[in-house]
């Protein structure tokens, strides 16, 4: 072997010792990361309450205005759209369940009430 092959040789394995060393440390950060990413996956519910879900049964806050969507309000909202009383829910879980027929017609209750927004352009 010349000299210039030897010499090409040696830069070669360098290069090859230096990328592997790389790929080495690149691997070691991917583990890392992997590592964390199976810490939280753990606790699925502080993930979503990092993320700023809140459950559906969390209770309300005490300090906040009375809400005439939740029937605080004396008879408020009171009647669906075909004029049928509506159960007016008292939990968050409550609201998830309800119907879309229902959500509008508390919503258009408390339009023609003068409760939310301008009466008239709501639509």
């Amino acid at each position: 072997m010349s000299e210039g092959e030897g010499n090409s040789a040696e830069r070669l394995m360098g290069a090859l010792i230096s990328k592997m060393e790389s790929m080495d440390n690149n691997m070691q950060v991917l583990k890392a990361e992997n590592e964390e990413l199976k810490r939280m996956m753990r606790n699925p519910s502080a993930m979503l309450r990092k993320a700023g879900f809140v459950s559906a049964a969390t209770q309300r806050p005490e300090d906040v205005l009375q809400d005439g969507f939740r029937g605080e309000v004396d008879d408020f909202i009171l009647k669906g759209q075909d004029g049928s009383d509506i159960d007016v829910p008292t939990t968050n879980a409550d609201f998830h369940k309800m119907d879309w027929s229902d959500i509008h017609a508390l919503a258009e209750q408390a339009k023609e009430s003068g409760a939310i927004g301008q009466p008239m352009g709501m639509e």
